[in-house]
């Protein structure tokens, strides 16, 4: 697999692995030192840490009844042979992702996230 797929199903690990409460493609997809946030429009912050995800992942919070079928859009904007840029439109959110690869691994280092 090139690094192009290689990226892709690293945020399929991620949106379906939310879909579907499956905590080992949220760990695998993601850094340890994640930043997950969404800014409200009354400029509040909310942030998300990887622990905050695979636990929220693992109480089933994301998931929905057909997992396979869950909305995933996924656009590569930019790559370098160590980092990506990509945004997903999922279910509910719009998510701008950036990765990067980490000992041979591609994984979400950052999240910028709103409602759709």
């Amino acid at each position: 697999m090139g690094d192009r797929d290689l990226i892709i199903q690293t945020v399929l690990d991620y949106v379906e692995g939310w879909y579907g409460a499956d905590i080992e493609r949220m760990d695998r997809a993601l850094y340890s030192t994640l930043s997950k946030r969404r800014i409200t429009p009354e400029g509040e912050v909310w942030e998300s840490t990887r622990d905050w995800m695979v636990d929220a992942t693992k109480k089933g919070q994301g998931s929905i009844e057909h997992p396979e079928k869950g909305k995933k859009e996924i656009a590569i904007l930019d790559m370098t042979q160590t980092m990506a840029s990509v945004k997903l439109v999922s279910e509910m959110f719009d998510d701008y992702i950036h990765l990067a690869k980490v000992s041979g691994n591609w994984v979400i280092v950052n999240v910028l996230w709103d409602y759709h």
